[in-house]
């Protein structure tokens, strides 16, 4: 029921013109990820839930108020204060404290849903309803690049790192839906593929900081698998990921974007650095342990999104 309410939500966003019915879209959106956020039962989980939901409800009612201003003015500042809403919504930096402390708390499964799947309505709201062109929105692409690569340099916590790496992201993501629709997509579906194998392998191992990768052991395949992914997740050629960073920074290129262009390069090194960090903690430090494993259906997941991911 509930993947069935997200999924109905992120087809009336897409499908919608009306502001209004999108914003019901939303809510219905974020109604249907409480009971996955409070799926593993603490006192973290609960507290996290709490703040989600008020940030969530908060920026609700700045895209409420956006619009209210889009109906007497139609101006560029209601088109600001919805994109203002609907960036808090998305996690994008600098409004992205409460997903860093809402992470912190989440299993890995409904932290993915988290990072990808929860940010498709406020996508496909801000290609729909907000000034792509707007130097406010450049404001937000600028920071969630430098925010979240640069941050990521110092976290030790796996899901601190990979959700700085999912805020640098945004910044992708946004860039790519300036030029098109088609090419914003085509970058969160990518993205989201890769992302999933290191999740599942992290899952798996139960690894909640970098420093604990050395002292787990990690099966051959599993190490290659995790191995691959990330370089493919830091956009590393000639891996899968490097694809759409390279339409991007052509299309950026293309349309004389050549600053753009520039800070994208930068923060996809330093992203790089903290996924090579992340590897050799789990290979070099901790050493290659051979275990010897039965075939499941895990494991043959894992080989295929290995593939997508090469």
């Amino acid at each position: 029921l509930m993947i069935l309410s997200i999924t109905s939500s992120i087809f009336l966003v897409l499908s919608s013109p009306s502001l209004f019915i999108s914003w019901v879209g939303l809510e219905l959106n974020t109604l249907a990820f409480l009971p996955i956020l409070l799926s593993k039962k603490n006192k973290l989980t609960s507290e996290s839930s709490i703040k989600y939901f008020l940030t969530q409800t908060l920026a609700s009612v700045i895209v409420v108020v956006g619009g209210l201003i889009l109906l007497v003015l139609q101006t560029e500042l209601s088109m600001t204060v919805i994109l203002f809403g609907l960036a808090i919504k998305l996690g994008a930096a600098p409004f992205h404290s409460w997903l860093i402390t809402v992470a912190e708390s989440l299993a890995w499964i409904p932290l993915f849903t988290l990072l990808t799947v929860q940010k498709l309505n406020p996508l496909f709201m801000i290609w729909s309803f907000s000034q792509i062109n707007s130097n406010f929105f450049h404001f937000i692409v600028f920071s969630s690049l430098l925010v979240g690569s640069l941050m990521g340099l110092a976290q030790t916590s796996t899901r601190a790192l990979i959700t700085f790496s999912s805020i640098s992201h945004v910044g992708w993501f946004l860039t790519g839906m300036a030029f098109s629709l088609e090419t914003g997509l085509l970058y969160f579906l990518i993205y989201s593929v890769v992302l999933l194998a290191p999740v599942l392998l992290l899952e798996s191992t139960n690894v909640s900081h970098v420093n604990q990768l050395p002292l787990i052991q990690i099966k051959l395949q599993n190490q290659c698998i995790l191995f691959f992914s990330l370089l493919s997740l830091g956009g590393l050629p000639p891996f899968l990921g490097f694809l759409p960073k390279w339409v991007i920074l052509q299309l950026s290129m293309t349309f004389s974007f050549y600053l753009l262009a520039l800070i994208m390069i930068l923060t996809s090194l330093f992203t790089l650095y903290f996924y090579l960090r992340l590897m050799f903690s789990a290979f070099i430090f901790g050493g290659i342990k051979i275990i010897q494993e039965k075939r499941s259906s895990a494991s043959f997941l894992l080989n295929f999104l290995l593939g997508l991911s090469l």
